[in-house]
C-alpha cells in the first residue's frame, strides 16, 4: 500500500449522522480497494471503481 492512501470519508460520522456501510479506498497508481466497515474481512481491490448503484 503506499503511503498516499486515501479515504473517501466525507465528515459524516463527524456530525453523528450514520455513515454508509461501504467505502473506497484510493491506493494510489489508479487502484482502489471497496471495504465493509462492519466486515474488515470482506474487500475488493481493482485497478476500476464505480459507484454502487451502478453496479446492481
Amino acid at each position: 500500500m503506499t503511503p498516499n492512501a486515501t479515504d473517501d470519508s466525507d465528515g459524516r460520522h463527524a456530525t453523528g449522522e450514520e455513515r454508509p456501510r461501504y467505502a473506497e479506498l484510493n491506493i494510489g497508481d489508479e487502484e482502489f480497494v471497496i471495504y465493509d466497515r462492519e466486515n474488515h474481512e470482506a474487500w475488493i481491490q481493482s485497478t476500476e471503481a464505480v459507484p454502487v448503484e451502478e453496479s446492481c
